[in-house]
């Protein structure tokens, strides 16, 4: 019985704990089934790459994975691995052009089927043939015939909800054409259009849709044009790939070569005199992204009724900022920094400044001398080329106490690229000429007269910034310049471009001179005791004194073999002339023979066996700036061998040596280590002087605007400069060099971003400059001329758009992120050049803007012209509620944004409750929506900026006759879109709009405390500019009345705009009148 009674009772107390647990299971489910019930249904664009294979358009999927868009799922896949059923699990497919190549494997009725079945297809125009026309919604495809000029697009009506895409092709395609015709695009593919049936045209051309879409069942598809996305250039986020040869721009190289004009006297230095290549165009890709983005929302719009986009700037307005490169000498002493950063303050704006590593003068050009160390011998001399103080020149430079050795100034104002029309010149000599037993540096000077700089000997310290290459001894360092005077005490005078050369013409062991100058005439003097010269003596030929076009330059060496010197001379055409001497010292000389001709202008010979074999020959300079070398045969003749070369790439991609224009020859052994050195006269650019070298003329100044941007809070970043062929190893060492300068001048190279001193980047390797600088930090770069573009940023329709992005790295780079954006164009308000237009297609497109202006030489007499630039982007930052910062903020706040996940949701709750009062309302639709930020992934290099990301939402088809209603921090509503900062989850519902007070923008991360009743705690998270424009109904005002606050109401939208300029602070806010 107790066993019965206990199974009795077992049986009891299993009942029981059944129960419980039959009750706790119910209780969880309905946990679960609640808690699923809250929370969220995301609702999100997935969208399908899908491919051939391995081989895809980077271009194209990368545009795609840095999508605006935020609520898109990327993924990629071969189109043979996504069976039917897995195609329809997402909202839109995008073929890659690709595809299109390789037979169809069934792939054609897959996508038919999916479209039909609701999905929504992208297909590039390699496709248009590919598909029925039927299908594409077309009576027929066709070829679409080149237009001629300038194409006369059209743009029919077009639902609300492909009115994005094209609003994209209208805006670019106005703006690109305003400035281009179909003569710049030569061979461009048109591609196919429609005969349209069924589909609706966003852009036609003659009666034929370039760009269509199609509904086909619960579907659609879309058939884009070759115009855009545009495979013509390069667009992709590698700076490589997007281009398809097919596409025409062969034709584009071809004319471009065809109409090079090489310009006399700047073979080594206008970059377009090099051959054209495929580029990378910033407009076409800004214009490509931007499609394929809207491309996304009328997916978005399509399913869900709305999109939601990234904003590129913080808190969902749009960035503004200034790009200022501060390099040119004379603006440090005239303090025009200073002067720009307090004349921007009048506009509430504030400069960004990157600092060059050697500080220079626009456009002049001065005579100057450097040396080619020899690293080889005699026989078989070795030059290392370009060194890190050559900046744009090459070599190192003889330096006197005073610093680098420079002469006279060229008289007119020339860039580096451009041609050099005058003779001017340094000619440099050596001679003993105050009998130390060194030898002196003489330098012939366009003024007329001869200089002489008295050896000094060894100084190393004075090239501690031009070390010798390979570990070469020092040259010697050279005494201040005095005029070469003759026996009478006079100084020898010539007419102007005076030249030189030492030589003992008559061998009775004292050094003589041949001078000449701009007449053309060759002349003597013939040196006496105590460093002294007697008066000039012409030199004779049978016809008289030696004459030549003038400017002449005479050089001396045993031509003949006869142990004793000749005489050659090159002219102002470019020709060498021969003169044979009878015998030592003569002063009537043979005829002379024209013996070599430079092809360019004013030939500066020297003599010199550069080959070993016991003959002579001939170095000879000239305005080109290089070295040509003219073999000397066993006849006496001569041929041309080509340019005396260095280890390192010139500006243009050579080897040669070119140091300047006008260039002189002059063999000399100037470190005294047995073999003979290379010294070159020339007219060089720019005076360079290091911005941390104690030679710098304006230390003070300097110092001055460095404690100015500490106090007034402003980053300075880095200007680097090198050019399009440096090498690897050299690009290293200068950003080294400029990170060492920054660390002596005191400066932080914290996580910097940087521009490109001459716009230029390397061009061999594509990567190089970009992947060397953010191997030293430098994490952004706003500024430079992708490779082979023949145009500059701001000036060029390559860059009338622009859309920041991150670059497409390979397996060796760096983790850290590389940012890239580029100038908007040049501000011109009037004319036909005028470029309002694409301000205005920024403003609708919520594009960034960051202007580009150098603010140098500008000050005092030139000011108006940066005001109207300053003040026509203070009417854009008040109209259209941009946020204006610097240029480092700017940059933090675009890595935010491209790299913030987004997530948009409606709660379960709120989807059936929506749809419930959608039945039963009678009054309309409803939508509640959370959108929130994730920025867990956004890198460190975002700073202050990391939680500051912003959308638009857009209302497409659906909801187009209804308002939405926010619940934020920060919104506005403009056009009918409503911006949101996402600091916090921001609530969405379709609704009037309650009126709270809230923040219109704000360019700096806050944190905003709202528990105290009717007062607002601001704190602001950056220094700097501090603006904040905040819209309270009820009024406001700033506890304590504080004097750096300016305050500024607009009583018609009941707004208030906060400016301050200072540290990080906090504020006290009532909205109350």
């Amino acid at each position: 019985m107790a066993r019965i009674i206990y199974k009795n009772r077992g049986m009891n107390l299993s009942k029981k704990r059944t129960a419980i647990a039959v009750f706790c299971l119910a209780a969880l489910l309905l946990a679960v089934g609640a808690a699923a019930f809250l929370t969220g249904k995301k609702e999100q664009v997935r969208l399908l790459y899908a491919t051939g294979g391995d081989r895809y358009d980077t271009a194209a999927f990368e545009q795609f994975r840095q999508s605006l868009a935020a609520n898109l799922e990327l993924e990629r896949k071969p189109m043979d691995e996504v069976s039917a059923r897995k195609l329809q699990s997402y909202e839109a497919v995008v073929p890659d052009p690709e595809l299109a190549n390789i037979p169809d494997n069934g792939y054609i009725q897959k996508l038919q089927d999916y479209v039909q079945n609701g999905g929504h297809l992208l297909l590039d125009n390699a496709f248009a043939s590919k598909f029925p026309a039927d299908f594409l919604g077309a009576y027929q495809t066709q070829l679409i015939a080149p237009p001629q000029a300038k194409p006369q697009f059209q743009y029919p009506a077009v639902p609300v909800n492909a009115q994005g895409m094209q609003e994209v092709i209208k805006l670019f395609s106005d703006n690109f054409f305003k400035r281009e015709t179909m003569d710049n695009l030569p061979g461009f593919y048109w591609g196919y259009g429609l005969d349209p049936s069924t589909a609706q045209p966003l852009v036609t051309l003659n009666g034929q849709a370039l760009v269509a879409v199609n509904k086909v069942g619960k579907g659609t598809v879309l058939l884009s044009s070759t115009f855009l996305p545009n495979r013509y250039f390069i667009t992709g986020y590698d700076l490589q790939s997007g281009t398809d040869p097919a596409q025409g721009f062969g034709s584009l190289a071809a004319k471009y070569d065809q109409q090079r004009s090489l310009k006399p006297g700047t073979a080594y230095f206008d970059k377009k005199d090099l051959k054209l290549e495929p580029y990378f165009h910033f407009a076409f890709s800004a214009a490509n992204a931007q499609f394929r983005t809207e491309f996304v929302s009328y997916v978005s719009k399509e399913t869900y009724g709305y999109s939601v986009t990234k904003v590129l700037g913080p808190y969902g307005r749009p960035a503004m900022s200034y790009q200022n490169h501060f390099e040119a000498m004379p603006a440090f002493k005239d303090k025009e920094a200073i002067q720009w950063a307090e004349l921007t303050k009048k506009y509430d704006q504030i400069p960004s400044f990157s600092l060059v590593r050697s500080a220079f003068y626009w456009g002049q050009w001065k005579e100057s001398v450097s040396v080619h160390l020899n690293g080889g011998s005699n026989e078989k001399p070795q030059f290392s080329g370009e060194s890190p103080a050559s900046y744009y020149s090459s070599g190192m430079h003889l330096q006197s106490e005073e610093g680098a050795i420079r002469l006279a100034e060229y008289p007119d104002y020339k860039s580096l690229a451009d041609p050099v029309e005058g003779p001017h010149r340094l000619v440099p000599a050596f001679a003993d000429i105050n009998g130390d037993g060194k030898e002196d540096l003489l330098a012939g000077s366009s003024d007329g007269y001869v200089y002489v700089y008295p050896n000094l000997g060894p100084k190393p310290e004075a090239y501690e910034r031009d070390p010798a290459p390979g570990g070469l001894k020092l040259p010697d360092v050279y005494g201040k310049p005095e005029k070469l005077l003759l026996a009478s005490g006079q100084p020898l005078k010539t007419g102007p471009h005076a030249s030189v050369h030492a030589v003992d013409w008559n061998a009775d062991g004292k050094i003589d001179l041949l001078v000449s100058d701009a007449t053309g005439a060759v002349q003597i003097a013939l040196g006496q005791d105590g460093g002294r010269f007697a008066p000039l003596t012409a030199l004779q030929d049978p016809s008289g004194p030696i004459k030549v076009p003038g400017p002449a330059l005479a050089a001396a060496g045993d031509l003949g073999g006869q142990g004793f010197p000749d005489l050659a001379v090159g002219d102002a055409d470019g020709k060498v002339r021969v003169y044979r001497a009878p015998q030592a010292g003569a002063l009537r000389l043979s005829a002379g023979a024209v013996v070599a001709d430079v092809g360019a202008k004013y030939a500066a010979p020297s003599v010199r066996d550069m080959d070993g074999d016991g003959r002579a020959d001939l170095v000879v300079g000239s305005n080109e700036g290089d070295l040509r070398v003219f073999r000397q045969e066993s006849g006496g003749t001569f041929t041309a061998q080509g340019s005396v070369n260095g280890a390192t790439l010139n500006q243009m991609g050579t080897n040669a040596l070119v140091g300047g224009h006008n260039s002189v020859p002059v063999w000399h052994d100037v470190n005294h280590d047995g073999v003979e050195d290379l010294i070159v006269g020339q007219l060089e650019f720019g005076s360079p002087v290091p911005v941390d070298s104690p030679a710098f003329p304006y230390k003070a100044e300097l110092q001055e605007f460095l404690q100015y941007t500490k106090q007034n809070h402003l980053e300075l970043y880095p200007h680097i400069y090198v050019h399009n062929f440096v090498s690897d190893a050299q690009e290293k060492q200068e950003i080294a060099l400029h990170k060492q300068a920054f660390e002596k001048l005191g400066l932080p190279w914290t996580m910097p971003g940087t521009n490109q001193h001459t716009w230029r980047i390397n061009f061999p390797d594509r990567l190089q400059t970009l992947r060397n600088e953010n191997e030293q930090g430098i994490w952004f770069n706003f500024g430079f001329t992708p490779s082979h573009t023949p145009t500059e940023p701001r000036l060029g329709t390559d860059y009338i758009w622009g859309l920041p992005f991150l670059l497409t790295k390979d397996k060796t780079g760096s983790d850290q992120p590389m940012l890239i954006y580029t100038p908007a164009p040049v501000l011109r308000k009037t004319g036909e050049s005028s470029t309002v237009d694409i301000y205005d297609s920024y403003v609708k497109r919520d594009m960034p803007i960051d202007y580009f202006e150098h603010i140098e030489y500008h000050f005092p007499a030139r000011t108006g012209e940066l005001e109207e630039f300053a003040s026509f982007l203070d009417d854009i930052r008040n109209q259209y509620d941009y946020n204006f910062m610097t240029e480092p903020q700017m940059a933090r706040s675009f890595l935010t944004t491209l790299t913030t996940q987004v997530t948009v949701k409606r709660t379960w709750a709120d989807y059936i409750l929506d749809e419930v009062k959608d039945r039963i309302s009678g009054k309309g639709l409803h939508l509640s929506l959370t959108i929130g930020a994730d920025t867990s992934a956004v890198p460190k290099q975002a700073a202050e900026y990391a939680n500051t990301p912003g959308v638009v939402v857009e209302k497409g088809e659906k909801y187009a006759p209804y308002s939405l209603a926010a619940k934020s921090d920060v919104y506005t509503e403009r056009d009918g879109k409503l911006y949101l900062g996402l600091a916090r989850d921001a609530q969405l519902h379709i609704g009037k709009p309650a009126g709270e007070a809230h923040i219109v923008r704000a360019n700096v991360p806050f944190e905003l405390d709202t528990r105290e009743s009717g007062i607002w705690k601001l704190d602001l998270q950056a220094a700097g500019l501090q603006q904040i424009k905040i819209y309270s109904p009820a009024g406001l005002t700033i506890q304590g009345n504080p004097a750096d606050i300016k305050l500024e109401q607009d009583a018609a939208t009941g707004t208030y705009t906060l400016t301050r300029y200072g540290d990080k602070t906090a504020i006290r806010l009532s909205l109350t009148k």
